[in-house]
């Protein structure tokens, strides 16, 4: 979606949406020169009125809780990664492994 969908469907100005962009909050991807924004994007944006506009949270407060997103979606790869890569393992390595995991 463009720029003034994006806009429109948020209830925001073209500016606000600058300020997340430079602010990094949304990371839309960019072809010729302009703002294509997807799905998760709209997510991010409801998630940032949400914080600032309904529970007052600051810019400051804004950028640790995106920053916390970010990770979150980053360790929930990993963990996939990991559990795909023991699923392609033998019975006894797998065995193992739910194992040693029982010790942590």
């Amino acid at each position: 979606m463009d720029a003034a969908e994006f806009c429109s469907t948020l209830g925001v100005d073209v500016t606000v949406i600058e300020v997340w962009v430079s602010e990094g909050w949304l990371r839309p991807h960019v072809s010729s020169g302009r703002h294509d924004f997807r799905h998760a994007d709209l997510a991010r944006g409801h998630l940032i009125l949400d914080l600032t506009h309904r529970m007052g949270v600051n810019d400051a407060g804004v950028d640790v809780v995106m920053d916390l997103i970010d990770q979150i979606h980053g360790l929930r790869g990993a963990v996939a990664s990991i559990k795909a890569a023991i699923e392609r393992e033998d019975v006894e390595t797998r065995r193992r492994i739910v194992e040693s995991l029982g010790r942590i």
